[in-house]
């Protein structure tokens, strides 16, 4: 889901949670980034269904600013096949820790030591 329309019908056909996912922009090159509306997504919602995010994912500090907009987690689909193909299963582990490393060093960088702690107060708006 991109849009808070499409939200709105979910929830209203009784959707549990939403994923705001652009499918990578393998399905329209033209699809906005699913970080770019996620803030309306959330603020639509407004707290009535879980909302997660994918697309885009790459980093710790992706993370850091999906949940920092108010996503309940994140997906993250290409690190980890990267990981896969190069490693196996040892591929997978070793980029869920470095994801996990740039977390909590984004997190430190913030003056927070739990996810709990992340708002919007971490991210930088440029007016």
């Amino acid at each position: 889901i991109l849009s808070t329309i499409d939200a709105q019908l979910a929830i209203k056909h009784g959707a549990d949670g939403i994923l705001v996912s652009n499918h990578g922009g393998r399905q329209v090159d033209t699809a906005p980034p699913a970080i770019e509306c996620l803030q309306d997504i959330i603020n639509v919602v407004n707290g009535r269904v879980q909302v997660f995010v994918d697309t885009g994912i790459r980093t710790g500090t992706d993370v850091l600013k999906a949940l920092a907009l108010g996503a309940q987690a994140v997906f993250i689909g290409r690190p980890v096949l990267y990981g896969l193909a190069c490693g196996g299963h040892d591929g997978v582990k070793t980029v869920l820790n470095i994801l996990k490393r740039e977390l909590i060093y984004d997190m430190a960088s913030c003056g927070i030591t739990s996810i709990d702690q992340i708002n919007k107060d971490v991210l930088y708006k440029h007016t």
